[in-house]
C-alpha cells in the first residue's frame, strides 16, 4: 500500500469517527413512549455531548439526558435555571436501562417550558 493511499484511509477513519461515537435514540431510550417526572435537580454536568441534570423524583434518583450544552442554551435554558435545587418537570422517552430519561420537554419551577428535538 502506498504512503499516500495510507494517508486517505487515515484521513477516511478520523473524519468518520465522531459519527460513530454519537448514539441513535432509540438505542438508549424507549422512543415508543413518553413519561413525566417532577423532581429536585441534584446534580448537573453541563458538559459535551450532552447535558445530565440527576433529578430526585419518585424517591429515585433519575438520570435526565438534555441537548447539548449549546442546544440547551439556544432552547432557552441557562445554567442558573438548571442548578442544584431547582425543581424540574421533564417529558421525555423512558431509558431501557433503569432511572434514565432522554428529555423532549423541560419546565422549570419559574415557569420557563422548552423543547428539544431529538433524532431517534
Amino acid at each position: 500500500m502506498s504512503v499516500k493511499l495510507k494517508y486517505v484511509f487515515l484521513a477516511l477513519i478520523v473524519t468518520t469517527l465522531p459519527g460513530w461515537a454519537h448514539h441513535a435514540t432509540a438505542t438508549q431510550y424507549d422512543v415508543s413512549k413518553t413519561i413525566s417526572l417532577t423532581g429536585v435537580i441534584s446534580k448537573l454536568e453541563w458538559s459535551n455531548p450532552h447535558v445530565h441534570a440527576v433529578i430526585d423524583a419518585q424517591n429515585v434518583q433519575w438520570d435526565v439526558e438534555l441537548a447539548s450544552p449549546g442546544g440547551v442554551i439556544v432552547a432557552g435554558l441557562s445554567r442558573d435555571q438548571l442548578k442544584p435545587g431547582t425543581i424540574l418537570t421533564v417529558t421525555g422517552y423512558p431509558g431501557k436501562v433503569n432511572n434514565t430519561l432522554c428529555a423532549v420537554k423541560v419546565k422549570t419551577n419559574d415557569g420557563a417550558v422548552v423543547t428539544f428535538t431529538v433524532g431517534i
